[in-house]
């Protein structure tokens, strides 16, 4: 359905999302024993069998992710604190920042969207790198703090982990006080005071319509006009989506749409890799509060 639904993305086709609303088991067992006794002149026959089925009929019923089940679980941006947690957890910050951060400081990622489609700003790039680099050396630390406004995210660098001169590039680059202890994570796309980093996060709607970029239509739809070439180079996230006329035997996952077969090759671990980044987020989203 996830990879279905990027393909029609790809095509600006309606995507439909569907729920699992039940599931109910059936159970049936029937048991049977014979037994037989024959004496013929001249020999004797006795005969003994049985004979068992097992069965298992689940009924499954899916429902259409419709109202405000779909605003909350497709098109509510991804809260700040879950994309501290995604880096806290271990998860590389170019595939973070790349496919779920639009804006940071006023610092705009690259996005394909129509409607943001823009490059990304030099600073956002080089701010990445940095990031990455402390994240490796562990230097990146953060917690949720309980307040009577609600709860609030702080991140912390670690100093004694981290590079002096990356600690100064970072905070020139975000425009915030490089000897402030920690620093307030918010939801927004300007930073309020040089002590609070605002995130403008993306929505899994808007992370899929990123990824769906990355769909490469056969040229016979583009020579048709069905889908239009789109420029995907120098984006951090390596995802793809083959297409061909015949489903492959290799494939981690496939999909048929307009009489062609779509898929992600089992050995593609890069896009792999995204594409259960992907599921995780929307779990994340859906068991939120």
């Amino acid at each position: 359905q996830m990879l279905l639904n990027i393909v029609k993305l790809r095509y600006a086709d309606t995507p439909a999302f569907l729920d699992v609303g039940s599931v109910i088991s059936q159970y049936e067992f029937v048991g049977e024993l014979n037994a037989s006794l024959a004496w013929l002149p001249g020999s004797n026959t006795q005969r003994v069998g049985g004979s068992g089925t097992y069965a298992e009929r689940p009924t499954i019923t899916y429902t259409p992710i419709v109202g405000a089940e779909f605003t909350q679980s497709l098109m509510t941006p991804v809260p700040p604190s879950a994309v501290l947690f995604l880096l806290q957890a271990g998860y590389p910050v170019r595939l973070v920042f790349g496919l779920c951060v639009r804006t940071i400081n006023d610092l705009d990622n690259r996005s394909v969207d129509p409607l943001w489609s823009r490059a990304a700003d030099p600073e956002f790039e080089r701010l990445v790198d940095l990031l990455e680099r402390m994240q490796r050396e562990g230097g990146i630390a953060m917690r949720v703090e309980r307040r009577d406004d609600g709860d609030a995210s702080v991140m912390r660098l670690r100093r004694k982990r981290v590079r002096k001169e990356d600690v100064a590039e970072a905070a020139r680059l975000l425009g915030i006080d490089p000897a402030a202890p920690e620093y307030q994570v918010t939801y927004g796309a300007v930073a309020r005071s040089n002590r609070e980093i605002a995130i403008q996060t993306r929505s899994i709607f808007e992370i899929m319509v990123e990824l769906s970029a990355r769909v490469q239509p056969p040229p016979e739809h583009l020579r048709k006009g069905y889908v239009t070439a789109v420029d995907t180079a120098g984006a951090d996230v390596e995802f793809r989506v083959q297409s061909g006329t015949t489903k492959p035997d290799d494939a981690y996952t496939a999909v048929r749409y307009l009489d062609h077969w779509f898929w992600i090759a089992q050995n593609d671990e890069s896009s792999k890799v995204d594409f259960v980044f992907l599921m995780l987020l929307f779990s994340l989203v859906e068991t939120r509060e």
